[in-house]
């Protein structure tokens, strides 16, 4: 898992980004600062999108898809006027002009310890240079895993926004507590479930690990997530960037549920987790793929982020929640441009991140 940006950058250099993931569409470039490489990604204007590029998809297209949960028609409508006003005010302050620096493309990011400790002013300077009227990002900061780059970013004056709550496994002796992490454990010694490695030559396990992610994540949460694409899934692996495995039903013969890590120094998320929507929820598919991550993480010793959502879930198994946080950088924006973004970050640090806390969302 070293040298993860130079061999991560080998793949986004060879093919278009929505050939690796469907929905996300961007430009990418690399910087070289202190010997470190910084891939960042482009966007210059709204446009159909993937929220790990894209603040209006985040903002905007979520809110949308949220709309068919209210029952009352009266109140769908104000809703959806009300999300249009807001729409074009974003589209008026250009808020998807960006340049995401350290941007993997995943739903977790996750930084390199040189990252950590990068000159973030030269950074700064040499991405300013290259792009002028671009928003600076940098996307998933939490203050347990990056308390140094927390501090250094509002040192140099980037705003922070509250984007949403992670949960971070960082002790399994508090795990082993959990009586859920224990239960699930014993799953994995069920003869009749066995994860597998894929073979790089069957471009067919590939397509049906797409397929499997693309039933939890996309179907039954939303479209909107990262739709990654079976050459991706192909390439990572061929690059040794991703620990892909599917788990086989032996009684069935059949492929019933995928997972892939990924990350850097001792850190780890599971950007692709996904499972057999048909099978009956007593065959617990779901838990057999978390209690595999879970081990893998304890065994290789890794600090794991299982990112946002099944918050008691993962809570009782021994996960602690943390506001993750979105920085910008935006003294060199005009003034309406500025106002939105320091709009966008007080209401995030002021009324957001305390619905998420007690909601435990």
């Amino acid at each position: 898992m070293q040298n993860l940006s130079l061999k991560l950058f080998e793949i986004l250099e060879k093919y278009p980004s929505k050939e690796l993931m469907a929905n996300v569409d961007t430009k990418v470039i690399k910087y070289c600062v202190d010997n470190q490489e910084v891939i960042s990604t482009i966007v210059d204007e709204i446009k159909p999108n993937c929220y790990v590029v894209s603040v209006n998809s985040m903002l905007i297209e979520y809110s949308k898809d949220e709309l068919t949960k209210l029952d009352s028609k009266i109140l769908r409508t104000f809703s959806y006027i009300l999300i249009k006003f807001f729409e074009n005010i974003l589209k008026i302050a250009k808020i998807d002009k960006l340049q995401t620096l350290n941007n993997y493309m995943l739903s977790t990011n996750f930084f390199s310890n040189n990252f950590e400790n990068i000159d973030l002013k030269k950074l700064r300077d040499i991405a300013l240079k290259n792009h002028s009227n671009h928003t600076l990002v940098i996307r998933s900061i939490n203050k347990t895993q990056n308390p140094k780059l927390f501090q250094e970013l509002k040192k140099d004056g980037w705003l922070a926004l509250v984007s949403r709550q992670v949960y971070i496994f960082d002790d399994f002796k508090r795990c082993e507590k959990h009586q859920n992490y224990r239960w699930d454990k014993k799953l994995l010694s069920d003869k009749r479930y066995i994860f597998k490695e894929l073979d790089l030559d069957d471009f067919s396990l590939f397509e049906k690990a797409e397929n499997l992610y693309n039933q939890l994540y996309l179907e039954k949460y939303s479209i909107h997530n990262v739709q990654f694409k079976a050459i991706y899934l192909q390439e990572l692996v061929k690059k040794e960037l991703l620990h892909l495995r599917l788990l086989y039903d032996n009684q069935k013969n059949k492929y019933v549920a995928v997972v892939g890590l990924i990350g850097e120094d001792g850190v780890i998320t599971a950007p692709i987790v996904g499972y057999d929507l048909n099978y009956d929820i007593k065959e617990a598919l779901y838990r057999r793929v978390i209690a595999y991550i879970l081990e893998y993480a304890k065994t290789n010793n890794y600090v794991l982020n299982l990112s946002s959502g099944a918050s008691s879930f993962k809570l009782n198994r021994g996960a602690n929640a943390n506001l993750e946080y979105m920085f910008v950088y935006t003294k060199h924006l005009p003034f309406f441009r500025r106002f939105i973004w320091k709009t966008l970050s007080f209401i995030s640090n002021n009324f957001y991140a305390v619905l998420l806390q007690r909601l435990k969302l």
